[in-house]
């Protein structure tokens, strides 16, 4: 009897230990996805301010183009363009709605109503679906007037696909 319960006790003791190993790990993984997504961010604010220096460059010469009353052909309007929903490797509680959304997507492989969706995120979120279905509504709306997502309409219902 004393030999099991040193057998449990050293088996309690590996699992312990395991444990304490898989948070860390799991601690390091998160801080190194955030600092990514900082980084990532400094980076896209840095572009942004560049392309808006070019922009109001532009301005200010088409501007001083026409006090010296050179025309100009007409030019398309620059758009801002939206970078693409980035897919993450894998889902986990910390994504951003916009992550979780292009993850569900991109495992479906399929277009997928906003019920569908919702329905998928409140499982991996343990949540209730419509209270999912209604925070979900407008990031969808949103993302499909960026252009980051595709809907096709079937019914009264939209077809959500990534825009890759």
């Amino acid at each position: 009897m004393e030999s099991t319960n040193k057998v449990a006790e050293l088996i309690k003791s590996e699992i312990l230990t395991l444990q304490s190993a898989a948070a860390v790990k799991q601690s390091e993984l998160e801080t190194a996805y955030k600092e990514a997504v900082q980084h990532a961010n400094k980076i896209k604010k840095e572009s942004q301010k560049d392309v808006d220096s070019d922009l109001k460059t532009i301005e200010n010469l088409t501007a001083a183009l026409a006090a010296l009353g050179v025309k100009l052909e007409k030019t398309k309007a620059v758009l801002k363009e939206h970078p693409l929903l980035v897919v993450p490797e894998e889902y986990h509680s910390n994504l951003t709605l916009n992550e979780k959304i292009a993850f569900i997507l991109d495992e479906a492989g399929k277009e997928l109503s906003k019920d569908e969706i919702a329905e998928v995120l409140a499982v991996y979120d343990d949540n209730d679906v419509t209270k999912v279905v209604k925070q979900i509504g407008a990031v969808l709306s949103s993302l499909k007037s960026k252009g980051l997502l595709t809907a096709n309409k079937d019914g009264r219902k939209d077809l959500f696909t990534l825009v890759k």
